[in-house]
């Protein structure tokens, strides 16, 4: 073989090898791709106004090339058909800037873990397409149930294409300012009624809390849940939360009659505590539960907090009975919030037999 030859040859598979790399980018397993079978897992969102409601993992990629960008078009009245901007309106919220334990020591330093942010009150994060309602959304900047909202269509896009999911719904709830509150029609935000089979007969409906081993004063008759209620009432714009007991006469119970309710600082997350013979009063940081994240505190799935009061007292033949209330809630309005348990029915027999 020739000198010449070789270096032919040489050359010709250099150039083979340089045209193959330049060529490298059009082999179709180096393509972006974005699998026509992505969806969304889920495509109406009834969230409750006045909460910050995160949709996490509701996109499945089926193996598309990640990163995926998403972005929120032609959101439009879900009656009419008619364009908004509705969905677009920007406020400030409160985002966490270092997670929240459990074991803060004041609101102060729950506080000082939130920044705040502008963020629109519908949001689509970029990088996930999840979606966000964010708290400060209310009656006042969306229509709620029972109009039928929003359509909305979202674009996922890499660099192998995209591709555009319509007609999804957001249809919110009127704003509920605590839970439960079985108490507030969802839909009127007035009190909630209850109709008898017939109709004639309407009654409102009240929340009741869990009760246990307590016995009327007078009536000698076990208490139970439902004749005791529930009520909830906010009288300043503060930082605080007030447990009162009402007897069945509307008078004030003494809150140290639950001598076997223990520790006030360990009832919940709050702080400063003050008890009085009418009473017990905290300093807090709303919501409450702060965040949906299980502590000893709360419920638990995290989404509400748990309390529980509890008397002692001697009945027939010296044995010691105990009495307790357990309720568990969430209050997601900031304010100088009372819950008050009204034992309608009759007042619980606290002294000895």
């Amino acid at each position: 073989m020739s000198t010449m030859f070789k270096y032919r040859l040489t050359a010709s598979l250099v150039l083979l090898i340089i045209g193959l790399a330049g060529c490298k980018k059009w082999f179709p397993e180096d393509l972006d791709y974005l699998s026509p079978k992505a969806v969304y897992t889920q495509k109406l969102f009834t969230p409750v106004l006045g909460r910050t409601t995160v949709y996490s993992m509701i996109f499945s990629s089926d193996n598309s090339t990640t990163p995926i960008t998403f972005r929120m078009v032609n959101v439009r009245y879900r009656s009419t058909g008619a364009p908004t901007h509705d969905l677009e309106k920007v406020v400030p919220v409160w985002v966490w800037k270092e997670g929240y334990t459990g074991n803060e020591k004041s609101v102060q330093e729950i506080e000082s873990k939130r920044t705040q942010e502008n963020h629109p009150i519908w949001e689509i994060r970029e990088k996930s397409g999840d979606l966000v309602l964010w708290s400060a959304a209310d009656s006042s900047m969306l229509r709620q149930q029972p109009d039928s909202g929003y359509l909305f269509d979202v674009v996922a896009t890499n660099s192998g294409g995209s591709n555009t999911y319509k007609d999804m719904i957001l249809d919110p709830m009127r704003e509920l300012p605590y839970s439960p509150a079985t108490d507030i029609d969802p839909l009127t935000g007035q009190r909630a009624l209850k109709y008898s089979s017939d109709s004639t007969q309407i009654t409102y409906l009240y929340i009741s809390p869990n009760i246990s081993n307590m016995l009327g004063d007078s009536t000698e008759l076990p208490i139970k849940g439902d004749s005791v209620r529930v009520l909830f009432r906010k009288t300043g714009t503060g930082n605080s939360l007030t447990f009162k007991f009402l007897d069945k006469d509307s008078a004030l119970i003494n809150p140290a009659m639950f001598n076997a309710t223990g520790p006030l600082d360990s009832l919940l997350h709050g702080f400063n505590v003050r008890a009085t013979p009418q009473y017990i009063r905290y300093d807090v940081a709303y919501p409450i539960p702060v965040i949906k994240y299980t502590t000893r505190w709360t419920t638990g799935d995290g989404s509400q907090t748990k309390v529980k009061f509890a008397y002692d007292r001697k009945g027939y033949g010296g044995r010691v009975e105990r009495g307790t209330l357990d309720f568990s809630f969430a209050i997601y309005q900031k304010g100088d919030w009372e819950v008050l348990f009204y034992f309608f029915g009759d007042t619980p027999r606290f002294r000895n037999e």
